[in-house]
């Protein structure tokens, strides 16, 4: 092996070490930074179910002594159970107003258990002394349900949007939970939006649903900048996505997104493909991921580039779907190869990885204080790692070496909270890190530097195999602002971000940990065309082993048509 790549191993090895936070980039690392994570959100929030309003009863009128109750039309609930609701009645001298205020127990019980649309109500009747009041009880019987589709030949079969429908049982009570979890199945669906309506059915204390559907164009281009790169492959770079929607009219979706590097020399193709295979919101995915880089800057000398490659295959089941609650668990199979070339292609480190991925992902809305919004993640990693060339292998297995050869393991947690507090001012706070019980290598490492990480470092500073980073931000929403289109939204925030550099660290190397914190300012606004500007100005405030860079800014742009 020529000497100069043997002085490239021994910089990644003691790169952390000797000058922990300046990391030299290779294919692992770039792939890392290239690699986007998915949200949980829903495009849009659901509209509330509309209850079909009963008549107005008369609360005035003659009273009457109650000496006990006759329940019709109640089929989810005994007599005594009822009975138990309306037992403080009993002996009492009543109005009918005064007997629909006792019986709404009744009906708070029922939509206690999701029946929103129960309802209850006392018949004409003529009560003599000693008979009971007769209450009939509406418990809302689903009749059927119709789609209607916006534009009326949608991509999407029909035969798909049956499939959700099938889920919500006809001719019983019908329960908010099957509705809700219909119209958020349907809306998974790419670029279609939906909602329900209700109306009378045919028959008394029947209900008929219409499932209307509509869906946008088939696809949808949009353009990027940003400034998120690192010094040695370019800062700032330019993109651009396409987004084909059900291109199969199977509700699929086909994402690809290139990007380039405009200040250095490096190339990011990403493709990913998701489809749904059952009606019981199970998808599987494919996902694509390459990078083609060179290095420049301070390590133009070195006359280094390479590759890497990534690809994923999974399949994603919805555990819970609520208008509060989503659950998803996900098991993806995982391969990547990695290849670092300094000088010639005989000078190269090539690598390759295979993994198996198990998580659970969640996210939850409240109404605490002004309302708000926690989700998580929970993920483990089992996979091996091997090393292609045999000095390379030789360097890694050596008493100086890492020992990242072989088989790997590593959790990864997350968790947020976005707290609105009153008029526009809501609080974000979030964490997220991992753990592992080896030495990793660079595509499976943390780093603490970044717009998604701590704001006051640059993009891939101090690379780690253990890490927690810990954000926490003041959001204002501006309402209206003079001419200026869309909304705007100002933040401050405090980063910090703790790493273990090796989880087994080389003998007498120095320093293996650090901790950084960092705090600043930012903005983002969005208009009604699909416009959006996202910015951040850090600071460094504290910091083990760091020198003090200064005002850090990262800029994001992008257009959507």
């Amino acid at each position: 092996m020529a000497a100069s790549w043997k002085m490239l191993l021994l910089l990644s090895a003691f790169s952390g070490v000797t000058v922990y936070g300046s990391e030299l980039p290779d294919a692992g690392r770039l792939l890392k930074e290239n690699t986007s994570t998915s949200s949980l959100l829903p495009r849009a929030a659901l509209p509330p179910l509309q209850k079909i309003e009963s008549k107005q009863q008369i609360k005035t009128g003659p009273k009457v002594t109650v000496s006990g109750f006759n329940f019709v039309g109640n089929t989810l609930f005994s007599n005594t159970e009822l009975m138990t609701l309306m037992s403080g009645s009993i002996g009492k001298e009543m109005s009918l107003g005064e007997l629909n205020y006792a019986a709404a127990a009744i009906t708070n019980r029922y939509r206690e258990k999701g029946f929103f649309l129960a309802s209850v109500f006392f018949p004409q009747q003529s009560i003599k002394p000693g008979m009971p009041v007769i209450v009939e009880v509406v418990e809302g019987i689903l009749e059927k349900i119709e789609i209607i589709t916006i534009p009326e030949k949608n991509r999407t079969p029909l035969r798909i949007l049956q499939s959700y429908t099938r889920h919500v049982p006809l001719n019983k009570p019908v329960k908010d939970q099957d509705l809700t979890s219909m119209v958020l199945e349907t809306n998974e669906l790419p670029n279609i939006s939906s909602r329900i309506m209700l109306e009378p059915g045919s028959k008394p204390g029947t209900t008929r649903a219409t499932l209307e559907v509509n869906e946008g164009k088939p696809l949808s281009f949009s353009l990027d900048m940003d400034n998120y790169g690192n010094d040695a492959t370019g800062n700032n770079r330019i993109g651009g996505t396409l987004d084909l929607y059900s291109p199969f009219h199977r509700g699929d979706q086909f994402t690809l997104h290139l990007q380039t590097s405009t200040t250095g020399d490096m190339q990011n193709i990403k493709m990913n493909y998701r489809i749904p295979v059952t009606s019981y919101s199970t998808k599987f995915g494919f996902d694509y991921n390459l990078v083609n880089y060179k290095l420049g800057g301070s390590f133009k000398a070195l006359n280094a580039e390479g590759n890497a490659q990534d690809l994923s295959l999974s399949v994603t089941q919805g555990l819970f779907r609520q208008r509060n609650l989503i659950l998803n668990a996900t098991v993806a199979g995982e391969g990547r190869l990695l290849d670092d070339r300094i000088g010639s292609p005989l000078s190269r480190n090539q690598r390759h990885t295979a993994a198996l991925q198990l998580s659970l992902s969640g996210m939850q809305m409240d109404t605490i204080l002004e309302g708000g919004m926690t989700s998580f993640s929970f993920g483990v990693v089992a996979g091996n790692l091997g090393i292609s060339d045999k000095e390379a292998l030789s360097i890694d297995q050596s008493v100086t070496g890492l020992h990242t050869d072989g088989r790997y393991s590593k959790v990864n947690v997350s968790l947020s909270r976005t707290q609105n507090i009153y008029h526009g001012f809501s609080l974000y706070a979030g964490t997220y890190g991992q753990w592992t019980d080896k030495n990793l290598n660079s595509s499976e490492q943390l780093s603490l530097g970044g717009p998604g990480a701590v704001r006051a470092l640059h993009t891939g500073e101090f690379y780690s195999d253990k890490g927690l980073v810990t954000t926490a931000e003041l959001r204002y929403l501006f309402g209206t602002i003079g001419e200026l289109p869309g909304r705007l939204q100002t933040f401050a925030f405090v980063d910090n971000g703790y790493s273990v550099l090796h989880n087994n660290p080389i003998p007498e190397a120095g320093t293996n940990t650090a901790i950084v914190t960092g705090a600043g300012l930012g903005i983002k606004w969005s208009d009604t065309n699909n416009s959006t500007l996202l910015a951040s100005c850090g600071w460094k405030i504290s910091g083990d082993n760091t020198a003090n860079t200064g005002t850090i800014i990262f800029v994001q742009a992008e257009k959507r048509f």
